[in-house]
């Protein structure tokens, strides 16, 4: 029986939009960084996640603790985004000062007595797998441990040296459509030939193959290169938001996360056995072009969901199973 796609309305529905975020992000765990960047006591990395201010940082006893970059005064942000290394957490707004593992040790000029052993920072759940750093902001806790909820995603991954690989190079974009227009296009490769001309060359499209992993949801993509091709190795992707493209010297971890109702924030980190090799730049130079033309497909597409005269589709079996899994988890969550 062919299946149907998602009403169209979903995609720009901000009720809707609103339940994915909390029970799709709110409750999966989601790639966060690498763990080679958090070594020392009081190195962090601070980054928005789907809507959620996070900050991992390594404590005094050398541990990665996970906390909402929120202080529990005000809401004033702890750390700016990116990556550093501070002594203590102390809030950018007021200064009130938290320990690396978010206990409050002090509320500057509070004017009385407060209870500081009672206050610390919302926690947010940490796991490593493979010298990648995941979290988890299900504040009920209500998750599988990272290893469980990746299943056989960790033996499609056993090939490939991940944890020899550093990260060299970071791109980001911002994408003018909803975050499931994106998935959407990432879990099929129907379209190769009409939209990546490039790629298109260097695979054969006509033997692309989408595998789906039901239990632990996840997709595998798999096309035989042509001779001499960039592009040799496997594409993974995981539920909600990650891609890991895997190559023998290299990958490519991808992720994306809403931003808003029509809007997808798409981040890429590059990393290599060697990172100042020249040939990195090739595999880095495919990926630009290939997402340059994905955006302009997909912000196309969004367009025409917005417009009113689309209201659902069918999707393929031969080339669009990942895509009608991907769905069905998400009517699943919404639902």
């Amino acid at each position: 029986m062919t299946a149907s796609t998602l009403p169209s309305a979903w995609y720009g529905d901000p009720v809707v939009h609103d339940i994915e975020r909390r029970r799709i992000f709110g409750r999966s765990w989601l790639f966060f960084t690498f763990e080679s960047r958090l070594r020392s006591p009081g190195d962090f990395v601070a980054a928005d996640v789907a809507g959620w201010n996070v900050l991992v940082v390594v404590d005094d006893d050398g541990e990665l603790r996970g906390h909402h970059n929120v202080c529990r005064h005000r809401a004033g942000p702890l750390v700016a985004s990116g990556v550093g290394r501070v002594p203590s957490l102390v809030c950018r707004y007021h200064g009130w000062a938290y320990g690396l593992d978010g206990a409050l040790r002090s509320a500057r000029d509070f004017g009385e007595e407060l209870d500081c052993e009672a206050i610390a920072l919302e926690p947010i759940r940490v796991s490593t797998w493979r010298g990648l750093v995941f979290v988890n902001v299900d504040l009920e806790r209500d998750a599988a441990p990272l290893h469980q909820s990746l299943g056989t995603f960790v033996d499609a991954c056993a090939p490939f040296a991940l944890e020899r690989f550093l990260p060299a190079v970071e791109r980001e974009h911002e994408l003018a459509c909803n975050w499931k227009t994106y998935a959407d296009n990432y879990l099929e490769g129907y379209h190769i030939p009409l939209v990546h001309p490039g790629l298109n060359k260097e695979i054969d499209a006509k033997r692309y193959r989408v595998d789906v992993d039901e239990r632990h949801r996840w997709v595998s993509h798999d096309a035989p290169t042509r001779s001499g091709a960039t592009n040799q190795g496997r594409w993974l992707w995981r539920w909600p938001n990650l891609a890991l493209n895997l190559y023998p010297d290299g990958m490519n971890v991808e992720r994306y996360d809403p931003i808003g109702v029509a809007a997808t924030r798409l981040r890429y980190t590059y990393a290599f056995t060697d990172p100042a090799s020249s040939a990195n730049e090739a595999v880095v130079q495919m990926s630009s072009t290939v997402t340059d033309e994905d955006k302009a497909i997909c912000e196309a597409v969004q367009r025409n969901l917005d417009s009113g005269i689309y209201r659902d589709g069918w999707l393929s079996p031969r080339h669009e199973a990942g895509l009608a899994a991907f769905q069905r988890w998400v009517r699943e969550a919404v639902s």
